[in-house]
């Protein structure tokens, strides 16, 4: 038997177990409401993170690799605005290599599939790789949004003053536009 077909058969468990690593890393109200309530609108993070796990699991653990890129820049994304480091905010991608563990290592151990334990262990990694790569591109979006909101105050308030022509305050929100790569270069 192959290591995709032991993680076949514990899919649901490895998932499951890695959704309560990724929701332990949150507030103990904040899991109840990820894990209680089930309406997509009402909770979209912890919709999300459901959703997200399911592909990634499929996608990674068992090769079918379609919609992995979007998984996890979702994940990502959730961590990007939150008060964490970027080390915590990819941190939940190696909790997938615990749930592996602790899923299948038994197996992994007796029918000796070190060998595909080993090219998952670096498929993960290069997730990673991707998840903070996500994470920094968020960080700059953010940062740029947050630069913008500033210079229009700012342009806002001189105009106010009568000290700053509107043309200005166009050419900022143009710039703007094209560092967000909306706008003419």
């Amino acid at each position: 038997m192959s290591l995709t077909d032991v993680c076949a058969d514990k899919r649901g468990a490895i998932i499951e177990r890695w959704q309560d690593a990724i929701l332990a890393s949150y507030p103990a109200e904040a899991q109840r409401f990820f894990r209680g309530e089930k309406d997509r609108f009402q909770n979209p993070v912890g919709h999300s993170i459901v959703r997200a796990t399911e592909v990634i699991v499929d996608g990674v653990v068992l090769g079918r690799d379609a919609e992995v890129a979007d998984a996890l820049e979702s994940l990502v994304r959730i961590r990007a605005v939150q008060d964490v480091s970027a080390a915590e905010a990819v941190a939940f991608v190696f909790l997938l290599k615990r749930a592996l563990r602790q899923e299948v290592g038994e197996r992994v151990a007796q029918d000796g599939l070190w060998r595909e334990m080993t090219a998952l262990d670096d498929r993960i990694d290069a997730l990673a790789g991707s998840a903070f790569d996500v994470y920094v591109s968020c960080r700059v979006q953010i940062a740029n949004m947050r630069v913008g909101a500033m210079r229009r105050r700012t342009a806002t308030l001189l105009q106010r003053l009568g000290d700053y022509p509107e043309e200005s305050a166009m050419t900022s929100t143009d710039e703007e536009s094209r560092i967000m790569g909306g706008g003419k270069a």
